[in-house]
């Protein structure tokens, strides 16, 4: 019964997938080059998330968790 929702759990894990690269990649739009890469860069390490940054932030977190979660589930059906 459960092999019937394989496509639809299927499409949801590509949909989360999708959105979990968006916003990972909003969120190292602020990070410099030299941070990315294990580099200090000044006051940038530690930082108040404020607004829409945190909005993002927490988004992530959140489809993060759905996208393992599919994961799991597609994984336990198949």
């Amino acid at each position: 019964m459960l092999l019937q929702w394989l496509p639809a759990i299927r499409i949801v894990q590509i949909i989360l997938c999708v959105a979990v690269i968006v916003f990972i990649l909003l969120q190292v739009r602020g990070a410099g080059l030299g941070s990315a890469f294990g580099g200090s860069s000044t006051g940038s390490v530690f930082k108040t998330r404020r607004g829409v940054e945190k909005l993002v932030f927490n988004t992530t977190i959140v489809f993060v968790v759905l996208f393992a979660l599919i994961s799991i589930l597609s994984a336990a059906i198949h």
